[in-house]
């Protein structure tokens, strides 16, 4: 696949998404988007280089193509108390990944919406993907981690608490 650096891919993706007047990335869309454009920058990647490449492989680097997209959120944060006649501020960067694939809609052929992160709903989904991520590491990665004499308990808590596993939480 072609090297796009994510400036490029942002650029693609915002121009799928105007001409096509959709608000989420589908990659089988988008694919198909690209099909009659062969003098588009992205067109050799998906349909020039190998035209019996499977349709399932074109959708998978459709997928990757979106993948490590991110949003970096700056706020500054004002203490309410006074110190000498000066207001201490610091700003706190978080780092969200641009678009996520939601799990509910994925059998349906999901697609890929832009994160907000001023949507509670979008920090819950993407909690929870965090949430299964970490304990699948967890799962593939416990025998060494202990092997070494790690103490895995903290990690465990954390995915409890991405999952919002409340019953396990309250043990």
């Amino acid at each position: 696949m072609a090297k796009f650096n994510k400036k490029t891919k942002q650029k693609i993706i915002d121009t799928y998404l105007n001409d096509t007047g959709r608000n989420a990335f589908v990659p089988e869309e988008f694919v198909t988007w690209l099909a009659d454009k062969p003098n588009h920058i992205a067109y050799k990647a998906f349909h020039g280089q190998d035209e019996h490449l499977l349709w399932q492989a074109k959708l998978q680097l459709a997928r990757q193509f979106v993948s490590g997209l991110r949003i970096v959120v700056k706020e500054t944060v004002v203490p309410s108390e006074v110190q000498n006649i000066e207001v201490i501020e610091r700003t706190v960067s978080r780092e969200y990944p641009a678009m996520i694939s939601r799990t509910s809609t994925r059998r349906e052929g999901g697609g890929y919406d832009f994160f907000d992160p001023e949507n509670q709903h979008d920090h819950e989904e993407l909690r929870k993907q965090a949430g299964i991520a970490l304990a699948a590491w967890l799962n593939r990665f416990r025998g060494c981690a202990e092997h070494m004499d790690l103490d895995l308990t903290p990690v465990e808590e954390l995915v409890h608490a991405l999952r919002d596993d409340k019953s396990i939480a309250a043990e």
